[in-house]
């Protein structure tokens, strides 16, 4: 009898930190990283047909640790906004939340990231910006609705649901 934004704020927490064991397991793939660089952080994808085939021999950007620490940031936020902030008392504040630093973040890291199919090579964005813009307006939108409406007052009864064997036995 829940109102599904209470589902939706509790199951972010935990995504944004699958979100981050999941671009690790890029990272261990050596796949979607990004484009050369300079940078002293660059890696070497030497495991990839795509960098071997593309760059060979040059460092490139690991985007996969950008998100990973971006997601791993957004969960730390999010722990920290339910526990520390009652945020729970907010339906939405949390799931708009992680819409917002998700997708914001994967927004922004696909600049530098290489094209992840041939037709993105024309675009002025590419498909993964794209996809994210409408998730990122959601985002704010639940962060409006959710800080402009009133808390609620959340009850958690210290006892667990009446046993229905309990009143056969009687």
């Amino acid at each position: 009898k829940r109102n599904p934004l209470w589902t939706f704020d509790r199951l972010t927490v935990a995504i944004a930190l699958v979100g981050c064991l999941i671009r690790i397991g890029n990272l261990m793939n050596s796949e979607i990283f990004g484009y050369p660089t300079d940078l002293p952080w660059g890696f070497k994808f030497v495991r990839s047909d795509e960098w071997n085939h593309l760059y060979y021999g040059l460092a490139c950007h690991p985007t996969q640790i950008y998100e990973a620490l971006c997601y791993l940031a957004l969960f730390g936020l999010m722990m920290w906004m339910y526990w520390k902030r009652n945020c729970g008392e907010r339906p939405g504040l949390l799931f708009g939340t992680f819409l917002v630093g998700t997708f914001g973040s994967r927004f922004l890291i696909e600049f530098i990231k290489n094209d992840q199919v041939a037709f993105e090579a024309s675009m002025q964005y590419n498909m993964g910006q794209l996809l994210s813009i409408p998730f990122v307006l959601l985002g704010i939108f639940l962060i409006i609705w959710a800080l402009t409406h009133k808390r609620l007052k959340l009850s958690y009864p210290n006892e667990f649901a009446p046993d229905p064997q309990a009143n056969k036995k009687k």
